[in-house]
């Protein structure tokens, strides 16, 4: 995955840390600690932690450390009621507007996600997701998608992975490869049912992991 900046690569970083456990929600870090652990420099791990706050993505506790935020289930279905209604939305603009060399990389990515779906490959399902959700919100060349999108995306995306079961893995790739191909091809209703489809799933994981707690 290629990144505009060190900062954003250590943003994604943290976020692949999480996910696969290697951070802890119960420790508090310190910034030195943090750019040790990312092989980074202490410069882009502190414009990462100061833009995950903003998004409210983490708390800074003055002289103790950096805490890493938990997401229940019942948070999980408020941020997947937003998605729900924002998300069509913005594959509408991103039908309108994307480039031919954006349309390009859907089509790659619905390819590739496939196929980590089906290996399970859960490094390549999350590096897949990333990558699908900023190119979306790229494409609808709309700054404002991604200030509305990208703090949600992100504590949905962790929480999915951090819960889901592995039949998951082919059914939400599944629906994340038509909802690119349809935008790709400029097909907002399938990629609009598609969006539903996939908000569908997450939702009753969600309640599923309500149940099983």
């Amino acid at each position: 995955m290629e990144f505009d900046s060190l900062a954003n690569k250590a943003r994604y970083k943290i976020e692949k840390m999480l996910v696969f456990g290697e951070l802890n929600f119960n420790v508090l870090y310190s910034e030195n600690k943090l750019a040790t652990m990312l092989e980074l420099g202490r410069t882009p791990v502190r414009e990462a932690i100061q833009s995950l706050e903003k998004d409210n993505l983490l708390a800074i506790h003055p002289r103790k450390g950096i805490e890493f935020l938990e997401i229940t289930s019942e948070q999980q279905l408020q941020l997947l009621e937003v998605r729900r209604q924002i998300e069509p939305i913005c594959l509408r603009f991103a039908i309108i507007r994307a480039t031919i060399k954006q349309k390009r990389q859907m089509h790659i990515l619905a390819e590739k996600i496939a196929l980590c779906g089906e290996a399970h490959d859960q490094i390549g399902i999350l590096n897949c997701l990333q990558e699908i959700h900023e190119l979306i919100l790229e494409s609808t060349q709309n700054p404002y998608f991604a200030h509305a999108l990208r703090q949600i995306q992100y504590f949905s995306r962790r929480f999915w992975f951090e819960n889901k079961c592995n039949k998951d893995d082919v059914m939400a790739t599944k629906f994340h490869t038509n909802i690119l191909k349809a935008v790709a091809c400029g097909n907002e209703k399938i990629a609009v049912r598609f969006s539903h489809l996939l908000m569908e799933h997450l939702t009753e994981a969600t309640i599923r992991n309500i149940s099983d707690e």
